[in-house]
């Protein structure tokens, strides 16, 4: 206990100095706020794991029983099985009287959709959560991606010409005319999946995703190196809801695609499994996970645990899980899908 509590302390004293340390790195401002992660919760995930903290700290928390500890309060925004509290719900049918970002300015082909090259890219990041690493090439033939995430007003025909379940918070009304132009959410990994194949597409892979995001020079943001708040619909702004897809034009990816950061996750395609020369074990490597990417609104207000909208990011849930904060686009081959490594 002694050793425990020392550690704790000494933890404590570098945190912060590592922070400093992070931020100047790769654009990152001071609209990052860090705040210790709450003692003994989560580790597995939630990792300190910053430049100038060489040290593995998971070794301080008590191993977390699965068994036994499930998500409870706010953790259930994304932690769960599909069944959450309906006070969760009804935060998700507020109608906002605040306006809404600059309306659009852009011309989008007729083509819902965005044409993304053939060719390498940089996928992953060395510097952050282990998850994420290593920094490596892919490649990946020619394939199509949506614009936008998949809308209320996109997923409306989907629930009345198949008769799935709608989302919990369309029991108010209003959500389907106020907010029609907001990603839909309140959708599970196999909502977005059936979704997209009633519309002859399917769920981008992980790949695919971070390169429609990420362009091919391995930036961090959508837009760049360099954080800026107003790019995009992040929890720094304070907007505190989902947004109209498409309204943060200074946002958009390389290849312009929008909402690639913020506004809400979306699903992929894959498990959660660790990529090519990683050997760092994870406890949710497997196939009960699947990757989501792109962070949110609400972006781990909970356990601020620092933001999750860079574009090598990934986070895996239950394919069961549905969030006030997680939504999804679709995407498309152009020929036999290749990811190479």
């Amino acid at each position: 206990m002694i050793k425990y509590t020392a550690m704790k302390r000494l933890f404590l004293f570098i945190a912060p100095i590592a922070f400093i340390v992070f931020s100047a790195h790769s654009g990152f401002a001071s609209d990052f706020t860090l705040i210790p992660q709450k003692e003994k919760q989560c580790p597995s995930c939630h990792e300190f794991s910053h430049p100038a903290v060489k040290m593995d700290l998971s070794q301080f928390f008590r191993p977390v029983d699965r068994s036994i500890q499930r998500p409870e309060g706010e953790c259930l925004l994304c932690h769960n099985e599909g069944n959450i509290p309906y006070k969760i719900i009804k935060s998700a049918m507020k109608i906002s009287d605040r306006a809404d970002p600059a309306p659009r300015k852009k011309n989008l082909p007729a083509s819902e959709m965005a044409i993304i090259p053939a060719g390498e890219f940089i996928m992953g990041e060395d510097y952050v959560k282990k998850a994420v690493g290593p920094k490596h090439t892919a490649y990946l033939d020619e394939y199509e991606i949506d614009w936008n995430d998949v809308t209320n007003q996109d997923y409306y025909p989907f629930v009345v010409k198949t008769g799935r379940k709608p989302p919990k918070h369309w029991n108010d009304k209003r959500v389907l005319v106020k907010k029609k132009a907001h990603p839909v959410t309140f959708v599970s990994w196999y909502d977005a999946q059936a979704y997209c194949e009633w519309k002859g597409k399917r769920l981008p892979t992980e790949a695919e995703w971070e390169k429609a995001a990420r362009g091919t020079d391995g930036r961090t943001f959508p837009w760049g190196n360099e954080f800026v708040k107003e790019y995009a619909n992040v929890y720094m702004l304070g907007i505190g809801d989902t947004s109209p897809v498409g309204q943060f034009e200074a946002g958009k990816s390389p290849y312009g695609v929008y909402d690639m950061a913020g506004n809400v996750f979306q699903w992929t395609e894959d498990w959660f499994k660790p990529y090519p020369n990683n050997s760092i074990e994870n406890p949710n490597y497997g196939e009960t996970h699947k990757v989501l990417r792109g962070g949110s609104f609400y972006d781990c207000s909970y356990y601020r645990c620092g933001p999750s909208f860079q574009s090598f990011n990934r986070i895996a849930l239950s394919p069961k899980s549905v969030s006030i904060s997680i939504g999804f686009r679709c995407a498309k081959s152009r020929s036999s899908p290749s990811h190479k490594t």
